[in-house]
């Protein structure tokens, strides 16, 4: 523990950042939110790396070997965005950028893993998880829900 107070403040600050980013950015754990506001179990937050391996399984419908290299991939994002939000050297945007660049690597090793027919049900889901953060994004940012085109 830090002797600082502002250290420890901003360090949680920092870590609720961090947070809030792997929630939206995880591809797994945006795609099993499409049950709904609280998610398919009903509360908000981050699904653990099973909710989201069975998630993707059943969106995606894979095969077990499938499964298990997605759970391994989305294991080794989640420490790695752990060890990213628990670095405090750079600035916010740093570690956005960091958190962004782990996503997009992960989701990149989790489409090479798809036949042709998943990788287009997942480009898909992807854009529409895009598409869902940006509107909710655009409400936060003006006080207001974005207009519906």
């Amino acid at each position: 523990m830090s002797s600082n107070p502002n250290e420890e403040y901003y360090g949680m600050k920092t870590l609720r950042y961090a947070l809030m980013i792997l929630a939206l950015l995880a591809p797994a754990g945006l795609l099993a939110q499409m049950g709904g506001p609280g998610g398919p179990h009903g509360r908000h937050g981050m699904p653990s790396v099973d909710e989201q391996t069975n998630q993707m399984a059943k969106d995606l419908n894979l095969t077990d070997d499938q499964k298990s290299r997605v759970k391994a991939i989305l294991q080794d994002q989640r420490d790695q965005m752990k060890k990213a939000m628990e670095d405090s050297s750079g600035s916010r945007e740093d570690n956005f950028s960091k958190m962004r660049e782990i996503h997009q690597q992960s989701s990149a090793k989790i489409r090479d893993l798809l036949t042709d027919e998943q990788k287009a049900k997942y480009d898909k889901l992807q854009e529409e998880r895009s598409h869902r953060w940006q509107e909710r994004r655009q409400g936060n940012d003006q006080g207001a829900p974005p207009d519906p085109q």
